[in-house]
């Protein structure tokens, strides 16, 4: 009788032990399958807010991005120290570039194009250091920053570095409002542009000229009816650079006039500053 009750309990402890084991494995298993499925819906839910993007500026195609505008002057000769300077500001407006933020880079020449086609045109696509290992490719993230916006940039300000003409013109005035109306006005509704120059800020055209015509008077002229342009709700920064001999031009008197300026044309912030040399 003894052994039968022995043989009934290991019965017993082995069936215990199996219905164990299977809740175990049943445990393990809907454990696996609802973390596979986190997987999939995390991995589905990704790959849906995913924006297709334009292969050759990385900017959404959806046009959903604000933008950076840099137009440098190039009608004169610079110092030194005041082509590093300016190399060091352009490079800290981009380094500052928000992920998918479009930088555009332009130049004031001696005359204004009826289209003005920047020297650059590209979105910031990040460094890849925010990217999950998961879902992205870091590296392939950081290559694209390389060679679409940080070697082209380079080779560009190299060039600049190399000039050394001046020009008989600079159509300030002209080429701000080119630009705003073929690019910042042909922004989807609410982008935010910040439009950054840097040049001596001294217009020089045939229609009008501070060193011909008293600037006190420009408010009253019709040439300021022909250049003006609407530029409401973008940041302005103004980087003011020195001319040999002609240092009047960084007055208070000028700088109160470009700020007056851009403030009249809807500007919500008006910064400026002055390049070193």
């Amino acid at each position: 009788m003894a052994r039968i009750n022995r043989d009934k309990k290991s019965s017993s402890s082995k069936r215990a032990k199996k219905k164990s084991g299977n809740l175990l494995a049943v445990v393990i298993m809907s454990t696996v399958a609802v973390l596979f499925g986190l997987i999939i819906y995390t991995f589905v839910t990704v790959s849906s807010e995913i924006i297709p993007r334009d292969k050759e500026t990385l900017c959404r195609i959806d046009g959903q991005y604000n933008k950076h505008i840099i137009l440098l002057d190039v009608t004169g000769v610079y110092s030194l120290i005041q082509h590093k300077t300016i190399r060091q500001a352009i490079e800290n407006n981009v380094a500052d570039l928000a992920v998918d933020e479009q930088l555009q880079l332009h130049f004031i020449t001696s005359s204004v194009s009826d289209v003005v086609q920047p020297l650059m045109k590209v979105c910031n696509p990040g460094q890849g250091e925010d990217v999950d290992a998961f879902f992205g490719n870091a590296n392939m993230i950081k290559k694209k920053w390389e060679e679409k916006l940080f070697r082209p940039l380079n080779e560009i300000l190299t060039e600049f570095d190399s000039a050394n003409t001046v020009a008989a013109k600079s159509p300030i005035f002209e080429t701000i409002q080119m630009i705003n109306n073929q690019s910042i006005k042909r922004s989807e509704e609410g982008t935010k542009t910040r439009f950054t120059i840097i040049s001596d800020f001294i217009q020089h055209s045939d229609d009008y000229s501070f060193f011909k015509n008293n600037i006190e008077n420009f408010w009253r002229s019709n040439y300021q009816h022909k250049v003006y342009t609407e530029l409401k709700d973008v940041e302005m920064q103004l980087l003011f650079v020195r001319r040999d001999g002609r240092e009047k031009y960084l007055g208070k008197i000028y700088l109160d006039f470009w700020k007056e300026y851009f403030t009249k044309s809807g500007s919500e912030k008006v910064i400026i500053k002055r390049i070193e040399g």
